[in-house]
């Protein structure tokens, strides 16, 4: 599927006859009042910042006759939004961009994307919320198709109120190498999934021998053999996990977790450089953004 960017008349009728307010997540509609809101009317980014809105109602009418660019809402709830003062809690949020991704199955060039790298990012997107899942008993968490890529976000109430979220982005995306590789549970088990993740999907290897038997590796490390890596030289071992643990950093957009304060792409909005919908994803195994998230002007 070819993306292309949406024309003004295209952008009106995609709001005017198939975006309706019900499609808003209820986190969204329930927290309208603390939230801050972004546009982008010319696609020059989101310049329209500190937006409010008393009501649905409201906010549904400026969709309509505006049709953004872009929207945006905050992940932070303040007492005073129009502001950005009186700063309450914040969702806890991983944003992968599939044009951003450091390791992929296809052959796309830096920030172009295809099918293949959309679900590369989904993939990614699933790991970090088992991670979320079975090492912080996090269980309130959405999963949502950006436009190109996905946005996990965390809504249980113990996270929202934290304020350092740099180790818990160190943590789930496994960027450092942990002293015991083979623990059964806790840290290295993480970092034994994303390892699995990227070196699988690593291309630049000089050595034969890694290309040749990349999935015995794989394997290996999955199942806690200490020989994962016997045919290779001590400071080789050292080398790889050390590049793989870099990589694991740079697929997530530090910034974005780290940054109380972020504004993320609107679900339900359009994502008119793409001419896609930003939608909260609710069958996440079977959700495919080609089939799912494509409005009615481009079929």
């Amino acid at each position: 599927m070819e993306f292309k960017e949406a024309t003004l008349e295209e952008r009106h009728l995609y709001y005017k006859k198939e975006w309706k307010i019900k499609d808003l997540p209820p986190f969204l509609i329930d927290s309208l009042k603390q939230r801050e809101f972004g546009f982008d009317h010319d696609g020059n980014g989101p310049k329209d910042r500190y937006e409010t809105f008393n009501s649905v109602r409201e906010f549904e009418r400026f969709m309509k006759i505006k049709a953004p660019y872009a929207a945006y809402s905050s992940i932070s709830y303040y007492e005073k939004p129009e502001k950005r003062e009186g700063w309450m809690k914040a969702e806890i949020v991983f944003d992968i961009d599939a044009k951003d991704l450091k390791v992929r199955r296809c052959d796309c060039t830096p920030g172009n994307i295809c099918e293949i790298c959309l679900e590369d990012a989904k993939e990614l997107a699933l790991t970090i919320i088992d991670t979320l899942r079975s090492n912080f008993d996090l269980k309130n968490i959405f999963l949502i198709y950006s436009g190109r890529g996905y946005h996990v976000r965390v809504l249980d109430e113990e996270a929202l109120y934290i304020e350092d979220r740099s180790k818990i982005f160190d943590y789930v995306t496994a960027s450092r190498v942990p002293e015991d590789l083979f623990m059964k549970h806790g840290y290295p088990e993480v970092f034994r999934k994303m390892f699995a993740f990227t070196f699988s999907r690593m291309k630049n290897m000089r050595s034969k021998e890694l290309i040749e038997n990349r999935e015995e590796i794989i394997n290996r490390m999955l199942n806690r053999r200490v020989d994962f890596l016997d045919f290779v030289r001590k400071n080789t071992k050292k080398r790889i996990l050390e590049s793989v643990a870099e990589i694991n950093r740079e697929l997530v957009d530090g910034k974005v977790t780290i940054d109380t304060k972020r504004i993320l792409r609107l679900p339900s909005s359009l994502h008119s450089k793409v001419s896609m919908i930003c939608r909260v994803v609710k069958d996440w195994e079977n959700f495919d953004p080609l089939r799912d998230a494509v409005p009615k002007f481009r079929k």
